[in-house]
């Protein structure tokens, strides 16, 4: 039987940078593809734009400057929908991690 070999074995191990790659994504209503690669902290502040944006229209709507409503209810869906996606997100990757935590080498 041959012993297992310590991690130090294996080298430095590199770590995970916060961009992975998406090699082509298509946008809703369009094919458009995604070369580069998609930095999650770009996408993280994008969330925080949408709901910053629906807080500024809910404002403009309470105090009476917004005259279609529709812009706060498209606004707010949004923000509503990406706060979703990224709770979803974050609750598969913390199921991944947790996965591998479980794993027995």
């Amino acid at each position: 039987m041959t012993p297992v070999s310590p991690i130090s074995a294996f080298g430095s191990i590199q770590p995970i940078t916060d961009t992975f790659s998406a090699g082509s994504a298509g946008g809703v209503g369009g094919a458009k593809g995604v070369t580069g690669g998609i930095n999650f902290s770009d996408a993280l502040a994008k969330v925080q734009d949408s709901l910053d944006s629906a807080d500024q229209l809910s404002q403009q709507l309470a105090t009476g400057q917004l005259t279609d409503v529709h812009d706060f209810t498209v606004a707010a869906n949004k923000a509503q929908l990406a706060v979703q996606l990224t709770v979803q997100l974050r609750n598969q990757a913390l199921s991944a991690f947790q996965e591998i935590m479980r794993m027995q080498i």
